[in-house]
């Protein structure tokens, strides 16, 4: 993934530190994840997303996400093999 576009996305998910968040997967697989303490690294392309206290966990490889779109409280991943994943805060 392109570097200012890594960049734009960590401003973003810095917004969802130690926040609890949704995860719904969609596609050719359809889950959902509970964040109680959002906390990610970026390394090598991966976004890897863990829950602090339970240390559950999700991996997207970014080299895989064409497109993200950001609205209030949620960001949206779109995946090569038409798969969504969103990440939404908890009300």
């Amino acid at each position: 993934m392109l570097k200012n576009v890594t960049d734009d996305l960590e401003k973003i998910l810095d917004g969802f530190i130690e926040k609890d968040v949704m995860i719904n997967q969609s596609g050719f697989v359809e889950s959902t994840y509970s964040i109680n303490k959002l906390k990610y690294i970026i390394e090598y392309d991966i976004l890897n997303i863990i829950d602090e206290n339970s240390k559950n966990s999700i991996k997207i490889n970014l080299n895989q996400v064409y497109k993200f779109e950001n609205e209030i409280d949620k960001i949206i991943f779109y995946l090569d093999n038409d798969t969504t994943i969103t990440l939404s805060l908890k009300r």
